[in-house]
């Protein structure tokens, strides 16, 4: 559950990276793909919102065997 702190952080990223973000928030930790089904939009473009959440620190990605999960760093949320 976020905090009002972390919520309000969330608000203030673009539309798109919002979407990609409280999706993620909602699944836990997930392949683009499976975040991609939630938003309706094209995997290759939802694994490009979720690179800028990497790259912005917000969000972590490890490789699973042949598969890139994607994870939300709630800390990160605190600034």
């Amino acid at each position: 559950m976020l905090s009002q702190k972390q919520l309000y952080q969330v608000l203030k990223f673009p539309k798109h990276l919002q979407v990609s973000l409280t999706s993620l928030l909602k699944l836990g930790l997930v392949s683009a793909e499976q975040v991609a089904a939630v938003t309706g939009k094209a995997r290759a473009v939802e694994s490009a919102y979720l690179n800028q959440l990497v790259t912005m620190r917000i969000v972590h990605k490890e490789r699973r065997k042949h598969r890139v999960v994607f994870c939300v760093d709630l800390e990160a949320l605190d600034w």
